[in-house]
């Protein structure tokens, strides 16, 4: 009977062994989907920058006109962020994933049919719509089921579409082609997301939860009442101020200083870039390196290359712009994971859902002021007030740090390294 049993034994492990492959394999596919999925989400913001004067030209506006797509974009980011959480909890995030992108798809599709600028703010409207709930159900199935490294890799994702769509754009306006060109092109990467999503949904709506929320108690210690508040302060100001240098780098470059267009082009890309790359850096170390520690460190560059960006001393304040990028670019993803830790899993669909909602705020507030700004002083204003942005941005991740001490109790809930 022993030869029997240990067969049996044998084979029952082999069935486990090939089904954890197979989840595994499964998974895999789902955080491709994922991916892909910010990677359409980033096109649009590289692409819109880059494209402004071209649409400014067109449709006969000033600066402030694309502080007003901003907002009409923030209009339908909110409120589909704000409700992401409940409406995932109810759906699955599969299904909203799929709508989330069908929606985005259909603002394009809008942006490119606009036959004048009401459309097209219309046309942002939707797209804010699905944007925010791509942006939500990402970082939050992400943030539950995977680690810092995967959350480092999605950011990376957005990235590398926020650093092709001014490379593309420039390249086709600079060419002569029309400014819609690059919103087309951006729609067949759309249909490849929705057919990842939907080939992998089981996969989405099935994800166990990583081993850190099963296994410890993380909600033990109730997070301190500001915390919560802090965390979304954090998320509006940082937001305006990455969308206020990518947003607003080439008009400054291109008008406000003499460059180029390929030259500023390049240089907005390479601020994109910096934050793919640093985003790539994080995916492939973020498990080694202690998260409050790095956000500091980043935190400090940021602040002294906006500084230098609007001193520009010797005329090299452009050089810049991949630095910032570097230094913005593990910020959002590490404070996404880190809400679970910070406030517990069971409020973090919800809480996601509501930092993206303030995030949105902040995505249209500084781009704003500085649009209305250079209406009446010029280009010139942006770099000082991206640098006030930042010195606020800084203040207030201090204060979450200060904040966040009383959830660790003895290294408890300090999460993955």
């Amino acid at each position: 009977m022993a030869e029997p049993n240990r067969a049996e034994a044998s084979r029952d492990l082999a069935r486990q062994a090939n089904n954890s492959a197979a989840r595994s394999s499964h998974l895999g596919t789902a955080f491709a989907a994922v991916l892909v999925s910010f990677v359409v989400l980033g096109l649009p913001v590289g692409i819109l920058g880059t494209a402004w004067p071209s649409i400014r030209s067109e449709f006969s506006r000033t600066d402030s006109g694309l502080a007003v797509l901003l907002a009409g974009f923030t209009v339908g980011y909110t409120i589909s962020s704000a409700i992401s959480g409940h409406l995932s909890d109810r759906i699955g995030s599969s299904r909203l994933l799929s709508l989330a992108i069908a929606t985005s798809a259909t603002g394009i599709v809008a942006i490119v049919a606009s036959p004048g600028f009401i459309a097209m703010v219309a046309a942002h409207v939707i797209l804010g719509i699905g944007n925010g709930f791509i942006d939500s159900v990402a970082n939050t199935w992400t943030a539950l089921t995977r680690g810092p490294r995967s959350m480092g890799m999605l950011h990376a994702a957005f990235g590398v579409g926020a650093t092709i769509g001014p490379v593309l754009t420039a390249g086709l306006v600079s060419r002569g082609s029309s400014w819609r060109w690059p919103f087309l092109i951006l729609i067949g990467g759309q249909i490849v997301a929705l057919a990842m999503v939907v080939s992998s949904r089981r996969s989405l709506d099935n994800a166990p939860r990583r081993s850190q929320f099963v296994t410890k108690n993380v909600a033990a210690v109730p997070p301190p009442r500001r915390l919560p508040t802090l965390m979304l302060a954090w998320f509006a100001v940082y937001l305006s101020v990455e969308v206020a240098v990518g947003q607003w780098g080439y008009t400054l470059l291109t008008e406000g200083r003499g460059m180029s267009k390929g030259t500023a082009g390049l240089l907005v890309a390479a601020y994109w870039g910096g934050l793919t790359i640093g985003r790539f850096i994080l995916g492939a170390i973020g498990h080694l390196v202690q998260p409050e520690r790095l956000m500091t460190a980043t935190s400090a560059l940021a602040v002294t290359m906006a500084g230098l960006l609007w001193l520009d001393p010797a005329g090299v304040g452009a050089a810049v712009f991949p630095i910032i990028g570097l230094a913005f670019a593990p910020m959002f993803p590490l404070m996404v994971n880190r809400t679970p830790v910070y406030l517990g899993p069971d409020r973090s669909s919800r809480a996601v859902g509501y930092q993206l909602a303030a995030s949105s705020l902040g995505f249209v507030t500084t781009p704003l002021l500085i649009g209305l700004l250079a209406d009446h002083h010029g280009i010139s204003v942006a770099p000082p007030v991206v640098f006030g942005a930042t010195t606020v941005m800084v203040a207030v991740w201090l204060s979450v740090a200060d904040a966040s001490k009383s959830v660790f109790d003895s290294g408890e809930r300090t999460g993955e390294r």
